[in-house]
């Protein structure tokens, strides 16, 4: 059993405890704060340092047992987007060794997430001597390769490829991931760890067959669910044009969870394309969810739909699955793993709204016909508990040849 340890993990650009479905909060904040409590559970010390996006944040937050959150305070920051960070991560970087002389804190490693966060991650490596693990989330060139009109700075490019080779290992959430970048980077890349993401399967749980028979008499219209950022690589446009293709004697209705608000340019984009497929009284807009309620509304849910051009990994997919309900995607990320067609969800082409119609109306046959036991099961390898272990794994291998 490896010995209890000191984990600092970065998470520069975001703030694991952001408002989920905003333009920079999604999966990577429910993976910082899911790992983290598993690995707290084992005994392992994390602090997850952030920057401060609200003056009044109280700082370090203890989020659970072992689990503290740091908030980084760099005036001037607080409301700059991601792309704006980058000329002050050396100030990130003195304010995380100045947290840690002051609290005498010597850590075993340092696990950054996000190509800005290993940016900091790399020189803190340099300056204590300890191993530097990356998970990268999304990657540049794969976003460009998955979407023509995607375009990335090329700072980002240079510093990836930069980064995938100096720091001690990567972990991925894919096999396809782990491939791409094994092509791509040969043996100079440093190594890379498959090791995929999870669920928490207490959390996310089928209705019970008292529930559907009441959801059923409550809800009678078929409901799609999205959640996500109103991001063109997440598909959205798509989704909501193969709706205006259903049998509309379905009646199916789509509810979206995510974005930045009414106001936004995504928000009105989307609001101007559902008022031209005259579809605002079977689209609705749910606006952000706090966490806490996403489980209840996988459950109200008959499917979803993740219509994306490109995942890393794609968390709303397991937590469907372990919440019984079959999921229409496109072949990316863990759906191109995990999905079985006519088991547990149907595929359609990105970008390709009659494609996605067929499969949002072979995934709603497929939810009126399958138990949603049956479809739980697909995901029941996927808890953080297990995820854990394999990180814990990744840890070991690497302070080991240190």
């Amino acid at each position: 059993m490896i010995e209890p340890l000191e984990i600092a993990m970065l998470s520069i650009h975001s703030s694991p405890l952001g408002r989920l479905g905003t333009v920079d909060t999604g999966g990577m904040s429910v993976y910082l704060l899911e790992l983290a409590r598993a690995l707290g559970d084992r005994g392992h010390r994390i602090d997850i340092f952030t920057r401060v996006l609200d003056h009044d944040e109280d700082s370090p937050i203890e989020y659970a047992a072992n689990v503290r959150i740091i908030g980084l305070r760099v005036p001037g920051t607080e409301h700059l987007v991601k792309s704006q960070l980058y000329r002050y991560l050396p100030e990130y970087q003195r304010e995380i060794e100045k947290f840690s002389r002051q609290q005498q804190t010597n850590y075993h490693l340092v696990h950054s997430n996000y190509w800005l966060s290993a940016v900091v991650g790399d020189q803190l490596q340099r300056r204590w001597g300890c191993p530097h693990l990356v998970t990268f989330h999304t990657l540049a060139r794969a976003k460009i390769s998955s979407r023509k009109d995607h375009q990335e700075e090329r700072q980002r490019i240079t510093e990836e490829e930069r980064l995938l080779k100096c720091c001690d290992a990567v972990m991925v959430g894919t096999a396809a991931e782990r491939n791409q970048l094994a092509a791509s980077l040969g043996p100079a890349a440093a190594p890379i760890h498959l090791v995929p993401l999870g669920v928490d399967l207490d959390r996310f749980k089928p209705r019970t067959a008292e529930a559907l028979t009441t959801d059923a008499k409550c809800q009678p219209h078929p409901l799609i669910l999205f959640v996500g950022r109103f991001d063109p690589m997440k598909g959205v446009d798509t989704a909501v044009s193969a709706m205006a293709r259903l049998d509309p004697q379905t009646e199916p209705e789509m509810l979206l969870v995510g974005g930045d608000g009414q106001d936004s340019m995504a928000r009105k984009r989307l609001d101007g394309l559902v008022r031209q497929l005259q579809l605002q009284h079977r689209v609705r807009f749910a606006g952000g969810v706090d966490y806490q309620r996403i489980p209840e509304i996988y459950r109200e849910a008959d499917i979803l739909v993740v219509p994306s051009f490109y995942e890393s990994f794609g968390l709303v997919v397991l937590e469907a699955l372990a919440s019984g309900i079959p999921v229409a995607a496109t072949p990316t990320g863990v759906a191109a793993e995990i999905i079985v067609p006519g088991v547990n969800g149907y595929f359609g082409k990105a970008g390709d709204s009659r494609s996605m119609a067929w499969a949002l109306a072979e995934t709603l046959t497929l939810a009126r016909t399958h138990d949603p036991l049956t479809i739980r099961k697909t995901a029941k390898l996927h808890d953080w508990s297990r995820v854990a272990d394999s990180v814990v794994s990744v840890y070991s291998g690497v302070l080991s040849k240190r």
